[in-house]
């Protein structure tokens, strides 16, 4: 391949990365979600520990009480300023009164500004999106002020590679002066 060809084959894949991964400010999204923790490296064992946490919504009675698509939750995330354990979560939104009992926990994810992103494709291609959505933080003197959240479209299982996608929600706020 020459010089040029492969110049605009990287053009092509940059330009195509762009064009699914715009970054968008929300304001003020809020939700109620449960969510299983795990120390750890993050996706450790993932398979195992979504198991264990759907058991959990189970034995609980909660699945009539999700909605939505599974995500994972960073609470220990490099982003943020603040040193914590490795913790990480898998998670579904929840309806505000639901009674949760350990070891699974409710909380609500209410941030002013939330920056999100979606990568089109597999989950093992979601460090793309990380990519966009940092650079667009650092570019526009934004910080992150919360665990990041990653939400699963679609099932590994089921539907093909080209059909999932995993939006980014990182809650932030200007770097003050």
């Amino acid at each position: 391949m020459g010089r040029m060809s492969f110049a605009v084959l990287l053009l092509g894949m940059v330009v195509g990365l762009q064009a699914q991964g715009q970054v968008a400010i929300k304001e003020g999204m809020s939700f109620w979600y449960v969510s299983m923790e795990f120390p750890g490296p993050h996706y450790e064992g993932l398979s195992e520990k979504f198991g264990l946490f759907i058991q959990e919504l189970r034995k609980q009675e909660l699945l009539p009480k999700i909605s939505g698509d599974s995500f994972c939750i960073f609470f220990d995330s490099p982003f943020l300023a603040v040193e914590r354990d490795t913790v990480w979560g898998l998670g579904f939104e929840i309806q505000k009164d639901a009674d949760v009992e350990l070891p699974l926990k409710k909380r609500e994810y209410t941030y002013p500004r939330l920056a999100t992103v979606i990568n089109r494709g597999p989950y093992e291609t979601v460090g793309n999106a990380y990519n966009v959505i940092i650079a667009y933080i650092e570019e526009n003197g934004l910080e992150v002020i919360g665990p990041p959240v990653e939400i699963w479209h679609g099932n590994p299982r089921e539907d093909e590679p080209e059909d999932l996608s995993s939006e980014i929600l990182m809650p932030i706020r200007e770097i003050k002066k």
